[in-house]
């Protein structure tokens, strides 16, 4: 038993001995010129050590390092890429002999790391990983004994008591996107730090990204794996706050349960704050895994739920609910949506989809949904009189202009010359523009700037609507292309349901081939050019009787007063054809046909499209016998459309009615002598009254 004891002794003493003469002989500081050499054969950085490199003896045996630097190259703000003020590292001797590697307390205070982007690209961490100049300032017989070297490390443990950063500071800058980002009063701690031992990690930093200001604190606990390449976290919090200025993150909150390798973890997060006219407050939660080839990461179950409110909605507040399933695969930089379903204050969108990160990134996606009102969606027109009927009653027409300008400024897409996109909508119901449409089905594509609507169909008042259309932004102003088709379609209720006019009911059969530059209302009505061809069948016009017209032109021509009838003011027609041709601001017809069993009526003229003006000659003909239309058949009865499209005017064209029509023009001046002769009796025939009626005729009839 002695002889174990004096063994023990006589070991201590030798380390003790040996400490002591490794002190005394040994200085440190003769170790910084082949600190500085080895750095600068590496990496072609200057190393400065200007502090004092010392030993230290407690709780271990160690070194402490002063005032350090690792010089950046030439052209750069800033001098060093990394400096420090103080760093201490202390090492166990007995575990040595086990090659087990037990490091003390690691201190390191007051660092700071400056990362530059110069605009021509260059930074100050070029060179540094470059592994060839490792390889080529390496000794000769590195490669013959790489295999014994592997072997031996792979018999090291290595074991921290702890690590500490104290006050720590970052700067990084972008010249090339003119970002600066300021990290400061960094501090970091990490507990008993060794192989498949828990310990806990802490973290605090405040900082700058251009005007934005932040902070974040933190913990958790952390087990590092025996091969050391993989890490499992518990207990994970985190909060954060932000504020630039106009954007404010009161608080944000993130949370994890537990992450391991293969294994589900739960994760919570919220934040709440504030952007310029509208506040949010966000929640969710979700099931993560990272797959055991670290490349693939699966969310599963995801919910966030959003409550917004502020003057940017189109309501005052909402509630906005999104669940999904999706996949990230890290080397393709491809995100897959499996389910994806969305509920924003009862409109419900459900679907699937994939993002593709890319300098131009690709996206494709297919939705769906039962209902969706797009009307609800849109910021609510003010109740004011209207400025145009107003001006109209006081006579002022230049305000009555002005109400019709129509807006000049054109939507930004520049958005679509930066995303590639294709896609499918259907939609069981929708209503937009107070119109009710019905499966709706859309395939639509975003490529180089060029927005497409490949094949739209859909249900739309007893009819059925298809057609195509596309956008090309890649001009000053951008371009576009409309063609589409409407079959046996209900007119009436359309029109009611989006201009509120109720003057043409029908079946509609419409054709449209249009194209033009500019999307603002002013370009559209201003540059619009292409073709409309429309037929109308079993129809009826509103608002005007052209047998009635007629009945009182004829009254009025014998002396006798208008009928007076209850008879709605309409006219049926069996079918109404005609083509639009746009172009220049104006749409106009030279072939404007309406067929019924009483009347035949043709037409041509045009429409203002800025202004709304109408200009339309209609010629009508009697082609049945009764209704008291007997002695006009078969002549042409000319009537003027004017006004605008919200006011219609009809007038009856005597002069032209007359002027065309002979027989009629005949028994008009029969009609007037009749009427001079009873209102004179003999005197009629007197020269004086003979003249002023030839006056009166030919003011009628030329």
């Amino acid at each position: 038993m002695k002889k174990i004891l004096y063994i023990l002794l006589g070991l201590i003493l030798l380390v003790v001995i040996g400490i002591g003469a490794l002190v005394t002989f040994v200085n440190p500081n003769q170790f910084k010129p082949l600190l500085t050499e080895q750095v600068k054969k590496i990496t072609g950085r200057d190393l400065v050590i200007k502090g004092d490199i010392s030993w230290r003896f407690f709780p271990t045996l160690g070194l402490s390092v002063g005032e350090t630097a690792f010089r950046n190259p030439t052209g750069f703000a800033q001098p060093n890429l990394v400096q420090f003020k103080q760093a201490d590292l202390s090492v166990s001797v007995l575990p040595l002999l086990s090659q087990q590697l037990d490091i003390g307390d690691m201190r390191l205070e007051g660092a700071h790391v400056f990362v530059q982007t110069l605009k021509n690209g260059v930074t100050n961490l070029d060179g540094l990983t470059d592994k060839k100049a490792v390889a080529d300032n390496a000794t000769t017989d590195k490669a013959a004994n790489d295999n014994q070297q592997t072997a031996k490390h792979s018999q090291w443990k290595v074991a921290v008591a702890g690590i500490e950063l104290v006050d720590a500071s970052a700067e990084i800058r972008n010249d090339q996107t003119k970002t600066v980002a300021q990290l400061n009063h960094i501090n970091f701690t990490l507990g008993n730090f060794k192989p498949q031992t828990w310990t806990k990690a802490t973290f605090d930093i405040q900082g700058k990204v251009n005007a934005l200001s932040f902070s974040a604190k933190g913990s958790t606990e952390l087990n590092l794996a025996a091969d050391y390449k993989n890490v499992e976290l518990k207990s994970f919090a985190a909060q954060m706050s932000m504020n630039d200025g106009k954007t404010e993150i009161k608080n944000a909150q993130l949370g994890l349960d537990q992450f391991t390798i293969g294994q589900w973890s739960n994760v919570t997060f919220a934040v709440n704050g504030q952007v310029p006219n509208l506040s949010f407050d966000t929640h969710g939660s979700a099931k993560v895994k990272l797959s055991p080839d670290h490349n693939t990461v699966t969310l599963k179950g995801l919910k966030v739920t959003n409550d917004l409110a502020g003057s940017a909605l189109p309501r005052s507040t909402m509630n906005v609910v999104v669940n999904s399933d999706a996949t990230y695969d890290i080397n393709q930089k491809l995100a897959l949506v499996s389910k994806l379903d969305i509920n924003a204050d009862g409109t419900k969108v459900s679907g699937s989809g994939s993002y593709l990160a890319a300098a131009i990134p690709d996206v494709r996606f297919a939705l769906s949904s039962d209902n969706i009102d797009i009307d609800s969606w849109l910021p609510a027109k003010k109740a004011t009189p209207d400025s145009a009927e107003s001006a109209a009653e006081v006579g002022d027409t230049s305000a009555a202009a002005v109400a019709h300008q129509p807006s000049t400024v054109e939507p930004d897409l520049g958005a679509l010359k930066n995303i590639n996109v294709a896609g499918m909508i259907a939609i069981k119901q929708l209503k937009i523009a107070n119109a009710d449409v019905a499966n709706v089905k859309v395939v639509t594509s975003i490529k180089k700037g060029v927005a497409t609507i490949n094949r739209f169909e859909a249900n739309l008042y007893d009819g059925k609507i298809t057609g195509s259309a596309s956008v090309d932004v890649n001009s000053a102003l951008p371009s576009y292309r409309l063609k589409n088709t409407i079959t046996n379609v209900a007119i009436l209720p359309l029109l009611k349901a989006v201009a509120n006019n109720q003057q043409l009911a029908g079946k509609a059969n419409i054709t449209a081939d249009l194209s033009g530059n500019g999307l603002s209302e002013a370009n559209i009505r201003h540059n619009i050019t292409g073709s409309v061809k429309v037929n109308i069948s079993d129809g009826t016009v509103y608002g005007v009787n052209i047998p009635d017209l007629l009945r009182n032109a004829k009254a009025k021509l014998k002396g006798q007063a208008e009928a007076k009838t209850d008879t709605t003011k309409k006219t049926d027609f069996s079918a109404l054809t005609t083509t639009l041709r746009l172009g220049n601001g104006i749409a106009s017809t030279d072939n404007f046909q309406l067929a019924s069993p009483l009347l035949a009526i043709s037409g041509q003229g045009k429409t203002n499209l800025v202004d709304e003006g109408i200009d339309l000659m209609i010629n009508t003909k009697v082609v049945a016998s009764g209704k008291g239309l007997d002695e006009i058949k078969g002549i042409s009865v000319p009537i003027h459309v004017g006004g605008d499209w919200q006011q219609p005017k009809y007038r009856l064209n005597i002069k032209d009615l007359f002027k065309n029509n002979a027989v009629l023009e005949s028994k008009a001046k029969k009609e007037i002598n009749r009427g001079l002769e009873k209102l004179f009796g003999d005197k009629a025939k007197d020269d004086n009254i003979k003249n002023a009626a030839d006056k009166l005729l030919k003011g009628l009839f030329n």
